[in-house]
């Protein structure tokens, strides 16, 4: 009898053991998607947009006048240029990040909000008559945090409070939306990270 509860003890043992390393691998594996940093930069394309129109308009007005010189016809020309390499630089150059995913939490201008105060996110695409105007990222900090101050424009980011819970939100906003990626993207990123971090705390709980 003793020789079948030894050999039950053991496999018992040994299914643990499994078990144990399996779930250490799965939490390594959520870990190594949350490394390093993430840059999330605004994307702007609504307001070289509307420059663009504009001076497409003023250009169309200059060219199609009766009184046309060549002169006017240069300076439009070279005008159109400008405005054109201005709207391509808004597009596509360089921008300073608005946030950035790290290992430590979401670090924000003059603040860093560790994963481990971030209960729940959401990110929210808004648009109006059918194109995106800004996309919205909320992050819902737990009991008792209070959130620094970003250094933000109100614009682009506010930390709200809830009069009923007492709870702290922070909101950052992308115009149009961030670069590089769609708000699904970002919203898997964001859920990347904020996992690594519990994945990470559990391997150091469990000293593997």
């Amino acid at each position: 009898m003793s020789g079948i509860a030894s050999s039950l003890e053991q496999e018992f043992a040994e299914r643990s053991q499994a078990e144990r390393e399996s779930n250490i691998a799965e939490l390594k594996r959520i870990e190594s998607n949350g490394r390093g940093r993430v840059d999330v930069a605004a994307h702007a394309i609504v307001m070289p947009g509307l420059v663009g129109l504009i001076a497409c308009g003023l250009i169309y007005s200059t060219l199609t006048r009766h009184d046309l010189t060549a002169t006017r016809t240069v300076t439009t020309l070279l005008i159109s240029a400008a405005v054109a390499a201005l709207c391509a630089w808004f597009i596509f150059g360089p921008r300073k990040p608005r946030f950035t995913l790290t290992e430590e939490g979401v670090r924000v201008k003059n603040a860093l909000l560790p994963w481990g105060s971030i209960e729940d996110y959401g990110v929210t695409e808004n648009s109006t008559n059918g194109i995106t105007t800004h996309t919205s990222i909320v992050l819902q900090h737990a009991a008792g945090f209070t959130p620094p101050e970003l250094g933000l424009n109100i614009a682009f980011g506010a930390n709200t409070r809830n009069r009923q819970t007492g709870q702290y939100d922070t909101r950052l906003t992308l115009h149009v939306g961030a670069k590089g990626m769609n708000s699904d993207k970002l919203a898997q990123r964001i859920g990347e990270f904020l996992a690594a971090a519990h994945a990470r705390a559990e391997l150091e709980r469990l000293g593997a």
